[in-house]
């Protein structure tokens, strides 16, 4: 978002006819700031489960999963997206598949206003599997959970703690990169949907969190074999196996 952008709100230049023809309401920043967030969040199941269908089913294929695999899932609304369901299909009656939801603690969090030790809004400490022995999981999949760990090098040292060796970890995102700022800007319909969404939603601009696929590959240097990522259509994998 340009500098001009930043000190003018779009919301701002709604005119009186406007109003006249859509209603007052659209003037009442709490009201539209429900609306703007409903379009904002809310629609992992719908991104998952029908627009990211193909990269979801590539995440599982680089899982390797087998039936038997103990399975910890971490992520944001892992039952409404399937993620579950689809794993527990793969790993079958003698398999389990262990689930950590996160999606409340992440809009708290960025609600909240709330900034992690790597200063990024809306993150904090993974301290979910502490008590977990060492080596108990076949896998663990990062299904929409990516960006809201402040410290990608510390979480993944502890998911790789508690799975066995020649495992997979799996860490996949539909998230806000600085590529969709990018691509908005090369349209200017495009580029004040998006200000228009942000702002009136309570957002100063993109401020999400976010780590890219060469932050991850620094983080996760030296604890993986064969480390890998994979970046289609905003919806982003990376992947490597536990020595």
């Amino acid at each position: 978002m340009s500098d001009k952008a930043k000190r003018e709100n779009p919301w701002d230049w709604l005119q009186p006819h406007d109003m006249r023809r859509m209603g007052e309401d659209i003037a009442d920043p709490q009201h539209r700031a429900r609306w703007c967030t409903a379009i904002l969040i809310g629609g992992l199941p719908y991104l998952w489960r029908h627009k990211a269908a193909p990269i979801r089913d590539l995440a599982y294929s680089k899982l390797d999963l087998k039936p038997g695999h103990k399975v910890l899932i971490l992520g944001e609304s892992v039952a409404s997206c399937g993620f579950d369901r689809d794993i527990e299909a793969i790993v079958g009656p003698d398999g389990h598949v262990s689930v950590i939801d996160i999606i409340e603690q992440a809009r708290d969090a960025t609600v909240q206003g709330k900034r992690g030790r790597n200063g990024k809004l809306g993150t904090w400490r993974y301290n979910y599997t502490s008590e977990t022995s060492a080596e108990h999981y076949d896998c663990v999949a990062v299904l929409q959970a990516v960006q809201h760990s402040d410290d990608w090098h510390e979480a993944g040292t502890e998911l790789l703690r508690i799975m066995k060796p020649g495992g997979t970890l799996l860490l996949a995102e539909i998230g806000f990169s600085p590529q969709l700022q990018m691509a908005a800007e090369l349209d200017l319909h495009l580029e004040y949907w998006l200000d228009k969404l942000f702002m009136g939603a309570g957002f100063p601009g993109m401020e999400l969190a976010y780590h890219s696929p060469a932050e991850l590959h620094q983080a996760f240097q030296g604890l993986l074999l064969s480390p890998t990522s994979f970046v289609w259509k905003g919806a982003e994998l990376f992947w490597g196996v536990k020595p």
